[in-house]
């Protein structure tokens, strides 16, 4: 059934709301009570700083590396500290858009704050915080100790390193800036050189300027507060980036004045409230708690990881991330890493997180069209090559070669824009072209297929040779097919719920009917017409028709048998030696979605395992930083929790025979539910689903016996399941309790965790693995 057809019309929901606005003003004028808003069926009853606290990152010994510290961010602003020298503690800065400017406009390198102590550094320890989002550590040196606390304020492009010094120490923070170098210096003939930093005061504000020899600038300013304990420093740092203008280095010493203002004798803690404020409200948002306590420890940690590189405000999310080291991907990359990077937030229910990307697409639309005319050649196409700069570009094509260009990557970046419109059921997205791109697009990237398809031999539509992202070159590869089937059935659904009317209407039918089937063998779904899966593959683009697209599932017995053995044998091939931490993160996902939860933990805990990519501090490297590689095994757990696609919710649809007890709570699901559950002694005991949109409620669970249905509190009859599906009957705001037994009064808690088992992440001296 399609799920965007049985939906009510929007001029109705419209209409609807309106003349409830009208009575609702009505009845307040006439003095009569307004009903109150439902109260929840549901107590959370999580202590919210021990939980998290159980999730903190402990390193009984400092770090020597970037890739294994201890990390802070504010969505633009990130800073990673560890021990770079026998008395020093750097702490390394980066921006998210400090960039050349040029060719690629790829990322640039800033510099760090060093903390010099006086003594050799004998040993250190360190904590992030991750419920208060700070770091504080001990250090002891042949001369004494210093303890130090940093963090980077949440909404303001500040970051504050306080330090105090025991015995004869004398710690002392500078600055130290990197060499802005291009990342391919001197390749171009004629590209100058960026000029050196100049350091500089400005009203006992320290700065440091780096000009580009693009254009504009970035700077960093630092300042020490004023206090009256010798032995204790409060520094405010800050980084601003400016182009084509030059004002970086003003807006970075005013910012840091400011600050500095702000943390003056007295004013600290109310500083350091602020930052505080916005991180409690975060986490509450939702609640996961499994029985597995290390994969519950890196599933908070992803969140912390995620709500420091993003906000709604900020460029969209790199491979780096606010964070900065020398690497191999300066840029955005979109044949995998910024579609998984976002992909936690729509279950995950944090949307505010997924808002950098939307915006971004909003905000570039003319820029996509004009990669359709500079790649393809084509107006009224819209697409990007493998990867782009911020502005959503090609730049050279030193980091985009041609041979990696295909329409699909954008149509999958389109897909999340998708799932953020069906998990908020904002019908803006849709129908406000003028403010959002999505459709435009879309309708663009779809277009670019339709004048590249060519009527074969046996009379179907056939793509003509494209790349199948990191395994090889062919027609008909089932990666795009797939992109191409999601785009065309995804416009169709969309003008018959919105009634656009779109003249392309018959072309995106006729299209779907004469498209060339997927290209299959005896081992499941081959890459292409020509060329079967027969090496290790850590990219499943060939089988993402399942996951994430869910265009091809198994609810259809005739899939059923192919997508078991297409994903077997993807991840047993040759050994598997190509299979990489993050493919087994999308592996867990595809298990869960054919129902297979005990597959789904094993790919889960081999992603955990992964220790050449995988970090103690749930960093991912290979070679370069590649963030997201981790924060998508957020999407993995999610699945095996909670999944919503077709015009269903699926509730616990792969859960291990291990985990007996398992809870959830506002988790979301396309339609705009907000959804709860709790699994206790192998068996579901009650589901919460509260409808935000009012759109149609179809629930699949498996109860050890009939539930029970009560709405708004009220008891209302349960209409049978047909095929394990329950049809709920919800408006807008309804909220629906199901349960077995007697009404439970549901209680959303922590499950328990042994205290050897907590904090299984950092640098810890004892194997802290969960039992696994």
């Amino acid at each position: 059934m399609n799920h965007l057809k049985s939906s009510p019309t929007v001029s109705k929901s419209i209409h609807l709301k309106s003349l409830l606005a009208v009575v609702s003003v009505a009845v307040v004028s006439a003095g009569v009570a307004v009903p109150k808003p439902i109260e929840s069926a549901v107590q959370c009853q999580v202590e919210w700083p021990a939980f998290i606290a159980r999730h903190d990152m402990i390193w009984d010994a400092l770090p020597d590396d970037f890739d294994y510290g201890a990390f802070l961010g504010n969505g633009m602003l990130g800073a990673t500290i560890y021990q770079d020298g026998p008395s020093r503690l750097r702490v390394e800065m980066g921006r998210a858009d400090v960039t050349e400017h040029r060719r690629d406009n790829a990322r640039l390198p800033i510099g760090g704050l060093v903390l010099t102590t006086s003594g050799k550094i004998l040993s250190g320890t360190m904590r992030l915080d991750l419920w208060n989002a700070e770091v504080r550590g001990d250090l002891t040196t042949d001369q004494g100790s210093v303890s130090f606390h940093c963090f980077i304020h949440a909404t303001k492009m500040v970051m504050v390193a306080a330090m105090e010094t025991a015995g004869s120490e004398a710690a002392a923070w500078s600055w130290e800036a990197r060499p802005c170098v291009d990342r391919t210096p001197g390749r171009f003939a004629g590209d100058p050189p960026n000029p050196p930093h100049r350091l500089e005061t400005d009203g006992g504000v320290a700065v440091c300027v780096q000009a580009r020899a693009a254009g504009g600038e970035f700077a960093t300013a630092w300042t020490e507060v004023p206090n009256p304990n010798p032995r204790f420093h409060i520094l405010a740092l800050s980084i601003a980036d400016s182009f084509p203008g030059d004002s970086a280095k003003q807006t970075a010493v005013k910012t840091v004045r400011k600050a500095a203002e702000l943390l003056s004798p007295g004013g600290f803690h109310a500083f350091q409230k602020s930052h505080r404020d916005w991180w409690h409200a975060f986490y509450p948002k939702n609640f996961v708690s499994i029985p597995d306590p290390k994969l519950e420890s890196f599933y908070w940690i992803q969140w912390y990881k995620l709500a420091s590189a993003s906000r709604p405000d900020s460029v969209p999310v790199d491979l780096l991330g606010p964070w900065f080291r020398s690497t191999g991907w300066p840029r955005i990359w979109w044949n995998l890493n910024i579609e998984t990077l976002y992909l936690p937030v729509y279950t995950g229910n944090r949307l505010d997180l997924g808002e950098s990307f939307i915006n971004f697409i909003d905000r570039k639309r003319d820029n996509f069209f004009r990669n359709g005319k500079e790649i393809w050649k084509f107006d009224d196409c819209a697409t990007v090559p493998h990867t782009t700069d911020y502005e959503g570009l090609r730049g050279d094509g030193d980091c985009a070669p041609a041979s990696y260009i295909n329409p699909g990557d954008f149509t999958w970046a389109l897909h999340n824009y998708y799932l953020h419109y069906r998990f908020t059921m904002d019908h803006s997205l849709v129908t406000d072209q003028k403010r959002h791109a999505f459709y435009p697009l879309l309708r663009g990237s779809i277009n670019l297929y339709l004048k590249l398809l060519k009527i074969g031999d046996d009379g179907k539509l056939h793509l003509p040779v494209f790349h199948s992202p990191e395994y090889g070159d062919d027609a008909d590869n089932n990666y795009n097919l797939g992109l191409l089937r999601w785009g065309c059935r995804t416009l169709l659904d969309l003008n018959q719920r919105y009634h656009l009317n779109d003249p392309l209407v018959a072309t995106w039918e006729q299209t779907l009917k004469d498209l060339v089937p997927y290209p299959v063998d005896a081992n499941g779904l081959r890459i292409g017409a020509t060329i079967p899966f027969t090496q290790s593959h850590r990219h499943w683009s060939h089988i993402l028709m399942v996951h994430p697209l869910h265009i091809m599932t198994a609810d259809n017995p005739a899939d059923r048998e192919l997508l078991n053995k297409s994903v077997l044998h993807w991840l047993t091939t040759d050994g598997s030696r190509g299979i990489n931490g993050w493919s087994r993160a999308a592996a867990a996902s595809l298990y869960a979605t054919l129902g297979n939860g005990e597959n789904a933990l094993k790919q889960i805990h081999g992603h955990l395992a992964d220790s050449r990519f995988v970090r103690p501090n749930t960093m991912y490297i290979e070679g370069s930083p590649v963030i997201e590689c981790s924060i998508v095994l957020n999407r993995s757990l999610q699945d095996m929790l909670l999944q919503s696609w077709g015009d269903k919710i699926n509730i616990f649809p792969a859960i291990p025979a291990a985990w007996k007890d398992a809870v959830f709570h506002d988790l979301r699901a396309q339609g705009a539910f907000l959804v709860s559950a709790n699994r206790k002694d192998g068996a579901t005991e009650w589901i919460r689903i509260k409808s935000l949109a009012g759109e149609p409620c179809r629930l699949q669970a498996a109860f050890a016996s009939e539930p029970k249905l009560r709405v708004n509190g009220e008891t209302v009859a349960l209409k049978p399941a047909v095929n394990g599906v329950y049809d709920l009957p919800l408006g807008k705001d309804d909220e629906a309790l199901l349960f077995t037994g007697e009404q439970p009064a549901p209680v959303v808690k922590p499950l328990p965790t042994a205290p050897e088992l907590c904090n299984p992440f950092g640098l810890r001296r004892v194997d802290k693995s969960g039992g696994k």
